[in-house]
């Protein structure tokens, strides 16, 4: 995905940070721990603004390609299939690089689709049916 790098690093500054956050509870030299994590965030802030900078191009690609799946019902290979396809258009595994879900249903949550899901017990795999699209609310 185009921007792995991104994600790995936005990543990698959440934790940098919150550690950060904890050494300031135990050590004295608070002024310089803030200062630290101040660099941090600010390049946490221009890494984010980066990989969400044509989300709303995106979801539009998806919003076009999900149309087509309106009150289908989707089995496991055509969930595995929407989930890449959303994955490449936003070129990240996560819809929040802050958040450790990545599945189809944080990027159903992300993207504000109305779903159902249909319990299919022959299968043991769950069946998804798209009802209908709310507004996208961007990061």
């Amino acid at each position: 995905m185009r921007n792995e790098k991104l994600e790995r690093s936005i990543i990698k500054l959440d934790t940098d940070i919150a550690a950060l956050n904890i050494a300031k509870k135990y050590l004295s030299n608070e002024e310089e721990i803030n200062e630290v994590r101040d660099t941090l965030n600010n390049k946490r802030q221009l890494l984010a603004n980066e990989i969400y900078f044509e989300d709303h191009k995106s979801y539009s690609e998806c919003h076009e390609a999900i149309e087509k799946l309106l009150n289908k019902e989707l089995g496991k290979e055509e969930q595995v299939e929407l989930l890449e396809m959303i994955r490449e258009s936003f070129g990240r595994k996560s819809p929040n690089v802050s958040k450790k879900s990545s599945g189809l249903n944080a990027w159903l949550k992300e993207l504000n689709i109305e779903h159902n899901w249909i319990t299919d017990e022959a299968t043991g795999w769950d069946k998804l049916v798209i009802t209908g699209f709310g507004l996208y609310k961007q990061n």
